[in-house]
């Protein structure tokens, strides 16, 4: 009678036992030398938790054998055993795959399988592990205790049992554990954990030792000066305390832990040491509360030295809080002090001013950029590694983001800003500057598109669509994200990014720019899109290198690179103005419509009025929620334009997240064009602080008019305020980045409130205030047409056919038709 192996491995996963041993026992008798019925027999009995007789039973086979016999039968009986070790783990039911390998090894106690014991052991300690991420510590060190039963050496477990101590508070059997950790391997984790056990203890003096250890051996472990210093501060040994954050201070300006700054603040107030003063001005830098820090800072520098990382963060926090002459007076006394320091130097070429004061200051500060770009490219070219790496410090601190807001064409300047950080990055990084050619197998495969982003979660939202709506069969999307933001974490279109790619890979805390150029080579891309290149400073320096074949840019920031490493421009058919293939270093794409598929959002409807905002029913309310550095000064008065024809208009801005002083410097701003009109800008104009999205949402659904800003246009807001149907005015001009409201009102085929000069756009914007039935109207031709900027295919058949016509590849696309 043939063993029927399907139905007695069913029964045994049901654990319907004694229904498998009637059966097994009934065809031993009726075959007596089918040797597999009795491995099964005993496996079922084992399973029992009936050992002895199992080992009874498969030993009573062994015995009656010959020496030869009993050689090759004990090899089929551990065969099947290993077996059913490998798919009980593949089962996860760890507890019968132990139970099965500890009986081999009663068998034949000089059995070695180093791959299986090496799977048990490792699933084993996936087990333990979850219960000890469940807080079930009892648990997961029965499970530790099984694996030391199997190999007492597994360090990995030894620490971790000394952790489910730990937390149980049993110290001492925390301590023992540990010990044994360290005796096999004497890392810093395990004189990590030591250090937190005999704190515990209250035993300080070999706890500070434990933590010495761990900073000698892993200079790298921020948590041990953490813990280090938070002992000192508890024994009031504020001296050495403030040594541990001040050497915490120089790895990691991520001082993102409260209690360590309330340390700080509360030794501060006993005494006003230096390092204290200091470390409370690098936790303000790098919350971005900048005002304080520079009042730490300066009050550091009266009894103290510069040195190079204070005098670029007091630079950078001057140039934030918009002192732009105190931040150039700053950086250049520092520079005789440190004449040849290319970090300061590269720091000082880039200062700009946050919001400019007066029309006349954009030229004076976009001269003296020019010219001392000019002078880094004539005079300070690095040519040593060293030199190279301290210039990219400086980039680093300051690139050429506030460039843009100027309203000019950027191109001249971007090439020469291009030309200098690529040759740095030539002597820094030569591996990553090599020009890169198509594989020769791209007509037998997909093509590999890469994305790198600092911001998926916001700026993301443009161009989630092309991963959404792109032939997966044409296409693998690979996603690097540099957001730094922990993998798990859920974020709504960061997640879509991961949905919709091939790949995606995180930037971790540890990694730098280096192991995200060895990643994006490994992945072998044929194409890699950078959109925020002077938006983001870790995604600018890429612009700058040769990573992949083809490399792109697109209009999250809507300015050339000027690199010569970029290939192509994204851009959009409707924001492009005619003469726009001059405004661009590499070759301009028109996408069709806006470019991106632009997704329809919810947007949340607070139970919020208008007087939670501090703004009067009886208001006509133009939203003006654009950042302010976008608002240039020859554009003021338009604002005081509008307002002289009734004083119910309210004009209303968004403060600025860096510092009251980039608000006030708007303010005096609109106090002077007010008056030239003979008006108080306080009647006419209301400051909102920093809103979060459900806030900023409410308040577009509460404003009568969009108004849009002159040289920058509004993007996000934009379609923000289509969605809530808001009137829209817009005043299109030379350069694509003050088109994006024109192209979507184009779209919509709602030209109305698009002007043609200065004159009309204050015209409309009066008409809208002072015609409600007007307004009306166009709210309602937005609600009946928004639908046609949403979910845009068009542009993904433009973009898949660049796709393929950049990598020479042959295509033939068809529309994608809509859902």
């Amino acid at each position: 009678m043939t063993l029927d192996i399907e139905q007695i491995n069913g029964l045994i996963d049901a654990e319907d036992y004694e229904r498998v041993i009637a059966i097994l026992e009934k065809q031993i008798d009726e075959d007596p030398t089918n040797l597999e019925l009795y491995w099964y027999l005993g496996l079922v009995y084992l399973l029992q938790e009936s050992e002895e007789l199992a080992q009874e039973i498969w030993l009573s086979i062994l015995l009656q054998g010959t020496i030869e016999e009993v050689e090759q039968w004990t090899i089929e009986l551990i065969n099947f055993l290993e077996i059913k070790v490998k798919e009980n783990i593949t089962i996860k039911k760890i507890g019968y795959a132990k139970i099965i390998y500890e009986n081999i090894l009663v068998i034949q106690p000089e059995y070695e399988n180093a791959e299986l014991l090496s799977d048990l052991m490792n699933f084993l300690y996936k087990l333990g592990t979850s219960y000890g991420l469940q807080q079930e510590y009892e648990k997961a060190i029965i499970v530790y205790s099984d694996i030391l039963n199997l190999n007492s050496s597994h360090n990995h477990t030894w620490h971790s049992v000394a952790l489910c101590f730990y937390h149980l508070e049993n110290y001492p059997e925390a301590e023992s554990a540990i010990l044994k950790a360290l005796e096999k391997d004497a890392s810093s984790d395990n004189y990590y954990g030591l250090g937190l056990i005999l704190d515990k203890q209250q035993n300080y003096s070999n706890a500070i030792d434990a933590y010495n250890k761990v900073i000698n051996l892993d200079p790298n472990f921020l948590n041990a000066y953490i813990a280090l210093g938070n002992l000192y501060y508890q024994q009031e040994d504020f001296e050495n305390a403030l040594d541990c954050y001040h050497r915490l201070l120089k790895k990691s300006h991520k001082l993102g832990q409260p209690h360590i700054k309330n340390n700080v603040k509360e030794i501060f107030k006993i005494k006003k040491y230096p390092k204290a003063t200091l470390y409370l001005g690098y936790i303000n830098y790098a919350s971005d509360n900048y005002d304080k820090a520079i009042d730490y800072f300066e009050e550091y520098l009266i009894d103290a030295k510069l040195d190079i990382e204070l005098c670029l963060s007091l630079g950078q926090s001057y140039v934030r809080t918009n002192q732009t002459v105190r931040a150039i007076e700053f950086i250049e006394q520092s520079l005789t002090v440190f004449p040849e320091d290319l970090a300061l130097r590269t720091f000082n070429q880039s200062i700009l001013p946050v919001v400019f004061e007066n029309d006349e200051d954009i030229q004076f500060y976009r001269n003296r950029y020019s010219s001392l770009l000019t002078e880094l490219l004539d005079q300070y070219l690095p040519s040593t590694l060293d030199k190279a790496n301290e210039a990219f410090v400086g980039i680093n601190k300051n690139n050429s983001f506030y460039l843009a807001y100027q309203g000019q064409n950027d191109l001249t300047i971007q090439k020469k800003y291009s030309t200098y950080l690529h040759s740095i990055l030539k002597v820094a990084y030569p591996q990553f500057c090599q020009n890169k050619i198509l594989s020769s197998d791209i007509n037998q495969r997909k093509i590999r598109v890469g994305f790198v982003s600092q911001h998926l979660d916001g700026l993301g939202q443009l161009y989630i669509g092309w991963l959404k709506y792109s032939d997966k069969e044409k296409f693998d999307f690979y996603i690097y994200d540099l957001s730094r933001i922990e993998p798990e974490k859920s974020e709504p279109t960061r997640d879509k990014f991961k949905q919709y790619s091939h790949q995606m890979w995180y930037l971790d805390k540890d990694d730098n720019l280096i192991d995200l150029c060895r990643k994006i080579e490994f992945d072998q891309l044929d194409i890699l899109i950078m959109p925020e290149i002077a938006v983001s400073a870790r995604v600018g320096p890429l612009s700058c290198l040769r990573l992949a074949p083809v490399q792109c840019t697109t209009w999250a920031h809507p300015v050339t690179s000027g690199s010569p490493c970029v290939d192509y421009f994204l851009s959009s058919d409707l924001m492009e103005p005619e003469d726009g293939d001059q405004h661009y270093s590499e070759k301009l794409i028109r996408l069709p419509n806006l470019a991106f598929p632009i997704s329809k959002r919810k947007y949340p409807r607070l139970e919020k009025r208008r007087s939670d905002y501090e703004i009067g029913e009886e208001k006509i309310v133009y939203w003006c929620c654009q950042s302010l550095f976008k608002y240039l000064p020859q554009h003021d008065y338009i604002f005081a334009s509008i307002a002289q024809y009734s004083d119910k208009f309210l004009f209303v801005f968004i403060e600025s997240d860096h510092s009251p002083i980039v608000t006030n410097t708007f303010r005096n701003r609109l106090k002077l064009a007010f008056s030239k009109f003979n008006l108080n800008y306080k009647s006419y104009c209301h400051f909102l602080p920093r809103l979060n999205k459900s806030d900023f949402s409410r308040v577009t659904q509460l404003v009568d008019i969009f108004l849009d800003c002159l040289s920058w246009s509004g993007g996000f807001t934009t379609m923000e305020a289509i969605s809530n149907e808001l009137p829209i005015v817009t005043l299109p001009d030379k350069l694509m980045r003050a088109r994006h409201s024109y192209a979507i009102l184009k779209m919509l085929d709602l030209t109305v409130t698009i002007a043609s000069n200065e004159n009309e756009y204050i015209n409309i914007a009066v008409r809208l205030g002072l015609d409600a039935s007007w307004r009306q109207s166009i709210k309602d031709r937005i609600k009946v047409n928004k639908y046609r900027i949403f979910e845009d295919r068009e542009c993904i058949v433009g973009l898949e056919q660049f796709f393929l016509e950049a990598t020479n590849k042959e295509h033939n696309i068809i529309p994608i038709l809509s859902q």
